[in-house]
C-alpha cells in the first residue's frame, strides 16, 4: 500500500486523525510531527489541538486532518479514520471519548503492553485494534516517559502514512522547533525508529464518504439555559471519588527505614495525597496520587523511590 493513500481509485479525500492523552504525555507534539511528516510528502494538512488550562495529567485531544485537496473542515473530529491513544488509563473514563466515531473501517492504535485481544476484552470497539509498548521503549532509550516522537513513529508506520525520511526529518523539525538539544533530538530519533521499526505496516481503510448533508442553509446553535448550560454541582466533596490512580507511570515508594519524618513531602504534595500517620510517618494515597514524584525529588534523605506502575 503506497504511503498516506487509501485503497481507492478516487481522487483521495480528507483523512482525519484524532490523539488522546494526558497533559504532559506530548499529544500536541506528536500530532504535529505526524502532521510535519504527511506536509513533507506534498499533502495539505491541518493540524490543531483542543486544550483549555488543564494541569499536568488531565485529558488532551489534539486532531489532524490530511489530504491532496484544500481542507476546509474545523472543529472536533467526530468520525477519524485514525485514533492514536497515548494513555490507555483513558479508556476507563467515558468522557474522554476515546472511542467515539470509531467503526469497522477505523484504526485504534493504543500505548499498552496489552494485546489488542486483551483490550478488545474489556473494552469494545468495531476499530482494529493495534497495541505497541512505547512507553518501555522511550523509557529505555531517553529515561523518561516523553512519547511525542516515539508514538508518531508508531503511528506513522502503522497507518503507513509516510516513510522513514520523512518521519526522521519531520522529528528533527518539531523538536527543535519547541528547544530541543542536539542530543535529545537523536535519542528521540533513536527511540523513534526503534518504535517504527517495530510497528506492523496496516495502512489506512479506504475513506469513509460524508452523507451529503440537504440543502445548504447554515445551521444556527440554538442558545440554552443557564440551568442546561451551567455544570451543577449536586453534592459536595464528590473529588475524593474521582480517583486518579491510573495517571502514573511511576508510584512513589516510602522506605520508612531511611525516613527521617521531616514532612516535606506532606507539604510539598500538590495534590495533598500524602498524609502523616499516628507516628508522623507519611503515608501516600495511591487513589489520588498522579505519580508527579516531587515528593522523591525533594525527599533530603531519598527515602522516596519510584517504582513502575504496571510492576507494582
Amino acid at each position: 500500500m503506497p504511503f498516506a493513500q487509501p485503497n481507492s481509485g478516487d481522487v483521495m479525500m480528507v483523512r482525519h486523525i484524532r490523539f488522546h492523552g494526558r497533559g504532559g504525555e506530548g499529544v500536541k507534539l506528536a500530532s504535529r510531527i505526524v502532521s510535519r511528516a504527511l506536509f513533507l510528502g506534498g499533502l495539505n494538512v491541518q493540524d490543531s489541538p483542543l486544550y483549555g488550562a488543564e494541569r499536568r495529567g488531565s485529558p488532551v485531544v489534539a486532531f489532524a486532518r490530511f489530504g491532496e485537496d484544500p481542507i476546509h473542515e474545523r472543529g472536533y473530529i467526530e468520525q477519524p479514520d485514525l485514533v492514536v491513544l497515548l494513555d490507555p488509563s483513558l479508556l476507563d473514563h467515558p468522557e474522554a471519548s476515546v472511542l467515539a466515531g470509531l467503526n469497522e473501517t477505523s484504526l485504534l492504535l493504543i500505548n499498552s503492553a496489552q494485546t489488542a485481544v486483551e483490550v478488545k476484552g474489556h473494552h469494545y470497539t468495531a476499530a482494529q485494534v493495534v497495541t505497541q509498548n512505547v512507553t518501555s521503549v522511550a523509557l529505555e532509550v531517553l529515561g523518561h516517559p516523553l512519547l511525542s516522537a516515539p508514538i508518531a513513529g508508531f503511528a506513522v508506520k502503522t497507518a503507513q502514512l509516510a516513510p522513514w525520511r520523512q518521519l526522521a526529518e519531520a522529528v528533527q523539525i518539531e523538536l527543535s522547533a519547541v528547544g530541543l538539544g542536539p542530543d535529545l533530538i537523536e535519542r528521540n530519533l533513536r527511540a523513534t525508529q526503534r518504535v517504527y521499526d517495530a510497528a506492523p505496516a496496516v495502512g489506512l481503510s479506504a475513506p469513509r464518504r460524508p452523507e451529503p448533508r440537504p440543502g445548504h442553509s447554515l445551521f444556527t446553535i440554538p442558545r440554552l439555559s443557564p440551568a442546561r448550560a451551567a455544570p451543577v454541582i449536586e453534592a459536595e466533596a464528590t473529588s475524593r471519588l474521582r480517583t486518579t490512580a491510573g495517571w502514573r507511570v511511576f508510584r512513589p515508594v516510602l522506605d520508612r527505614q531511611l525516613c527521617t519524618r521531616c514532612f516535606l513531602c506532606f507539604a510539598l504534595c500538590p495534590e495533598g495525597a500524602i498524609q502523616l500517620d499516628a507516628q508522623n510517618y507519611p503515608v501516600i494515597d495511591y487513589d489520588h496520587c498522579k505519580g508527579c514524584l516531587v515528593c522523591m525529588t525533594e525527599c533530603p534523605p531519598h527515602a522516596i523511590s519510584e517504582l513502575r506502575e504496571d510492576a507494582a
